[in-house]
């Protein structure tokens, strides 16, 4: 709609008007008149966008109401709380709405026609004057009657009998009933929009960009903007702006650009080089992945398998299974561990950890520990590495090894020959509490100076030393398997060394002989061990205790509820931590680290998902003596992805995409001996689908986090390619159903890579709640300012050729281990993070069993752990 990228301030990134005023110029001193002169220069038009609070809080607007108050000659929209500020500004008082708070939900608007929504008909023969008064705003052109609106607010402009007065400088356009189903609760009408009698000031309560308004939205934003310009043009006539004016706004579609893979390649001279020898799958059909990452892997101190536990081969019922949600998320599974020449493992320690603790740590596989200054954090060490040392890389040499000669061939891959796009690179994680860097680099992306980190925010006293608020590996040497074709890739980084090269060639010949040697694991064996660990989960001998008890959590609740009343947030994803402290009998044949993956094994075999990956991150011969390094195994068993960037070989760009989460209800696994296939409990799933499907509450949550995600692709994608191809899906898995939406837009590779969609997106929208920034705020003091660790936060790679793929840390366990005295016993600390979405319709009770719901399976997997290794032991 514009012909120039918009400008985004945050409303308390200025201390004043006057200071925002000096960043566009920087005369001293200008009187009132000067200063709506100087804004018309350099602003079309303003959008006032919601955010949470309310417009008598000063803390809450920042400069937004004496940019109202100074800018009577620019076109402004007030969104949510910016039309709430309009109210105010101009003399409405602006109250609780009498219905209480509506968020995410849908409601029919209807407006005055008559007012100043038709095109004006008056004669031509008008003066300059008559002119200016007639420029209206038509903000409903082209909208129909009692069109369908997304509502996220608790507070109302106040409208009195009176509110067509003359005396009153503003009046109501459009309006809905209270709330729809209680229409005889709530009989009377809510101002919907409103608008100034002489300024070309405007606003509406709802959300014209919510993906829920559609079209509707749209149109009106279209028709502000058309009203912007012509408002600009007609000014520009009479001479009232003054001096040099940027270019006004168009009556255009969206400007399409269409975006090269190249345009997010840093260099062409990147010092990697990729070699990757595909392996058949018909030489590793006895290869499972669980029985290599077994006996390749699960022994080193470091390793991880990013685990695509619900992968079907294209054998599965007789079928191709591409068209299956699950499984086409499902395709690949990637292992490794931290043991070749170029790898290194980077730990964080961020703010949530004692002064001493934090900073970034580097260990090489040589044992060689280089520690950063303070100022250093994983992402920003992550984009010097990948993209400002030397670049992306996305040349693929492909290895063919000949048995007979000796020695090997080498061709450039084709896209045909890589269905992936993992290319090496960084496996790791990132927790929750990196909030605090993202939202940083957020405040300064959008105009803040000197962000600084509240020293007080977190509880380091019950923070877990043991786990680092990041953890990466650089994986030079790694495994792929496509659960599609049974096909093995491996996949090897090198420098240009020709003797680093001459020994990754030595390991891919090594790792083929290992995959080709290691016996059959009948898949047989574990689809029926899966079902009994499920049928034997039903007792649950560990005790947990959690953070905060039930009491708590529902008074947490409570206050969230009250947050939602004031305006201050429309939804808070409150959680908590379920905690026990495990001993086990120490078996001679394992060290430490090693007892982790049989926990595992049962909990991908209980609860197989998409996004499911085992990490362990260990010194050497689990040395505990360095208190700066990390000690901890993470499983995970998570059908939610975050965030990842692929390639588009069709149309040579990058395609951001997103998979939110929100609602969530047992599935039915049947009787004892009732076979999950049989009709009866196929209908019963099919209903307790449709029970989801229709849940309004759901459908307010999922749509808040939708429209959350959509405004943070936003900031990194191509304007206009931010899309939802998908929303409110159900998908099933193993113990529950749960409503999916995917969110996807194009990469402006001009300015943008795979870290800086991370800063912009991250934590994960499904585990905050929205509006982001204060709800996190909020959310921080609700749950004692407890560290949440890996849990909520997002794990997987990022590739070398410029492409991520993270899911969303949940349905997962951190295993850390706890000193003890005791030679013949080992004692560990497992911790499950577990929550919900709050919103105005929860009940305490149904949001406490569902975080109970939700760790269900992981509790009843380390019990089951816990059983099997004692009985093994005996």
């Amino acid at each position: 709609m514009t012909t120039h990228p918009v400008k985004v301030v945050m409303n308390d990134a200025f201390a004043t008007l006057d200071d925002f005023i000096d960043s566009l110029d920087e005369s001293e001193s200008r009187p009132n008149e000067e200063k709506n002169n100087l804004l018309q220069q350099h602003f079309d038009c303003i959008v006032l966008s919601p955010g949470p609070g309310q417009p008598s809080h000063a803390s809450d607007m920042g400069i937004v109401l004496d940019t109202i108050r100074y800018s009577s000659e620019i076109p402004i929209l007030g969104v949510c709380l910016g039309h709430q500020a309009l109210g105010y500004v101009y003399g409405k008082e602006v109250t609780l709405a009498p219905c209480g708070p509506v968020h995410g939900l849908m409601s029919s608007v209807y407006y005055n026609s008559n007012k100043q929504n038709e095109s004006d008909d008056s004669d031509a023969d008008t003066d300059a004057d008559d002119e200016r008064e007639q420029l209206s705003c038509q903000l409903f052109r082209g909208v129909q009657q009692n069109f369908n609106v997304v509502r996220y607010h608790s507070l109302v402009v106040d409208f009195p009998d009176d509110a067509f007065s003359e005396d009153s400088e503003i009046e109501p356009i459009a309006w809905c009933k209270g709330l729809v189903g209680n229409e005889e609760e709530y009989p009377s009408d809510i101002c919907m929009a409103l608008r100034h009698k002489q300024y070309p000031h405007v606003g509406v309560q709802f959300h014209p960009e919510s993906i829920g308004t559609g079209e509707a939205g749209y149109q009106i934003i279209r028709n502000f903007c058309d009203f912007a310009y012509q408002y600009k043009m007609n000014n520009k006539k009479e001479g009232v702006i003054e001096g040099e004016s940027i270019e006004g706004v168009e009556s255009s579609l969206p400007i399409t650009v269409q975006l090269k893979k190249n345009d997010l390649i840093a260099s062409k001279t990147s010092h990697h080089q990729i070699y990757i020898h595909k392996l058949e799958g018909s030489a590793s059909s006895s290869s499972h992945p669980e029985e290599v990452f077994q006996e390749l892997f699960s022994s080193r101190e470091n390793s991880f398998w990013l685990d695509s536990s619900t992968g079907k081969t294209q054998l599965d019922n007789g079928e191709d299974n591409e068209g299956c949600p699950i499984i086409s998320n499902s395709r690949f599974s990637i292992m490794g561990s931290n043991d070749g020449p170029l790898s290194r493992k980077i730990e964080y320690f961020g703010i949530e950890h004692p002064q001493e603790k934090r900073g970034l740590r580097v260990t090489s596989n040589s044992g060689n520990t280089e520690t950063s200054t303070i100022d250093t954090d994983i992402l920003s060490y992550l984009r010097q590495t990948l993209i400002e040392d030397g670049g992306f890389s996305d040349h693929v040499h492909m290895v063919s090894f000949n048995e007979t000669e000796g020695d090997q061939t080498f061709h450039a891959a084709t896209d045909n020959e890589l269905p992936f796009d993992y290319r090496g690179g960084y496996v790791g994680f990132l927790g929750y509490e990196l909030r605090h860097i993202t939202q940083c680099s957020l405040f300064e992306l959008e105009g803040g100076h000197g962000c600084t980190i509240n020293d007080s925010d977190a509880s380091r006293e019950r923070t877990n030393p043991n786990v680092p608020t990041a953890a990466f590996f650089f994986a030079d040497r790694s495994l792929l398997f496509d659960h599609h074709t049974g096909d093995w890739y491996i996949v090897g980084v090198a420098t240009n060394d020709e003797e680093v090269i001459d020994d990754m060639l030595e390991w891919m010949k090594g790792t083929q002989a290992k995959i080709e040697a290691i016996g059959e694991l009948s898949l047989s064996t574990i689809s029926s061990s899966s079902t009994a660990n499920r049928k034997n989960a039903n007792n649950d001998p560990i005790e947990f205790v959690p953070n905060r008890p039930k009491d708590q959590y529902q008074m947490d609740i409570a206050r969230s509820h009250e947050e939602i009343r004031n305006g201050e947030s429309y939804e808070l994803c409150v959680t908590n931590q379920l905690e026990a402290e495990i001993t086990l009998p120490k078996r001679s044949d394992k060290q430490l680290h090693e007892s982790p993956f049989d926990l595992y094994k049962i909990l991908r075999s209980n609860n197989p998902a998409p996004f499911s990956a085992f990490m362990n991150f260990y010194n050497k011969n689990d040395d505990d003596s360095s208190d700066a390094s990390a000690s901890l195994s993470i499983c995970c068993s998570s059908p939610e992805r975050f965030l990842s960037v692929k390639q588009d070989p069709q149309h040579e760009h990058f395609v951001v995409e997103s998979k939110p989460i929100k609602g969530t209800i047992a599935r039915y696994i049947g009787a004892e001996g009732e076979s999950e296939s049989s009709d009866m409990v196929k209908t019963i799933n099919e209903r307790i689908m449709q029970d989801l499907r229709d849940s309004t509450k759901d459908q307010a949550e999922n749509l808040m986090i939708v429209d959350l995600l959509r405004n943070d692709l936003g900031r990194v994608c191509e304007v206009g390619s931010v899309h939802v191809p998908s929303l409110m899906n159900i998908e099933s898995y193993a113990t529950v159903h749960q409503m999916v939406s995917t969110v996807r837009g194009n990469l402006d590779g001009n300015t943008s890579n795979a870290i800086d969609v991370i800063e912009a997106c991250f934590p994960g929208g499904s585990m905050t709640g929205a509006p982001k920034q204060r709800t996190m705020e909020i959310l921080n003091e609700i749950e004692e300012g407890v560290s949440r660790g890996p849990y909520s936060g997002c794990l997987g790679y990022i590739s070398l050729n410029g492409c991520m793929d993270m899911n969303i840390i949940i349905r997962s366990a951190i295993l850390t281990p706890i000193p003890n005295t005791d030679d013949d016993m080992e004692c560990w600390k497992a911790s499950i993070g577990c929550g919900g979405a709050i919103t105005a319709l929860s009940d305490s009770n149904d949001e406490y069993d569902e975080m109970l719901l939700k760790s269900r399976i992981v509790r009843h997997s380390i019990s089951q752990w816990a059983a099997q290794q004692h009985s093994s032991s005996t």
